[in-house]
């Protein structure tokens, strides 16, 4: 299980559906929600004025491009400025339902971003996510985090 997840979509379904699919298959212990990157970035802004050791930032954020307000470029363009924390241990997915392909080999290169997917998420996807390389050791057997 995945501690703690970030979802960043402007979309009310969306993030109801990632509630309800998260709960659904035990996919994280704890989700914050954002409801546009703006909203994203003040909560990593408020962690940040935080001692370091009582910051709360998420293992993985699933991430929507195009929101009003502050869009998910401009999103990744301030964590890949603000730490290297963020290239080794913040996972991004990016969660679209932008089907312009260059969307999607921006973000597949995009050194924060480890998986593109298309909207919606569902329940085979998640599973399907729990197998790749950076997602996987939250759920090998014994591993308590």
């Amino acid at each position: 299980m995945v501690p703690f997840v970030m979802c960043i979509d402007d979309d009310d379904m969306t993030r109801m559906l990632l509630e309800f699919v998260f709960e659904d298959t035990q996919f994280c212990a704890k989700l914050v929600t954002a409801i546009n990157g703006k909203e994203g970035l003040e909560y990593f802004e408020n962690q940040f004025q935080l001692p370091y050791e009582e910051r709360e930032l998420p293992d993985v954020i699933f991430l929507d491009l195009n929101m009003p307000v502050v869009n998910g470029w401009a999103f990744l363009d301030y964590l890949e400025n603000k730490a290297d924390f963020f290239v080794t241990q913040v996972k991004v997915i990016v969660l679209s339902s932008s089907v312009n392909p260059s969307d999607r080999v921006r973000a597949e290169e995009h050194p924060l971003v480890i998986k593109f997917i298309s909207k919606p998420l569902v329940q085979e996807i998640l599973d399907d996510l729990k197998n790749i390389e950076e997602i996987k050791p939250y759920f090998l057997t014994g591993n308590i985090d």
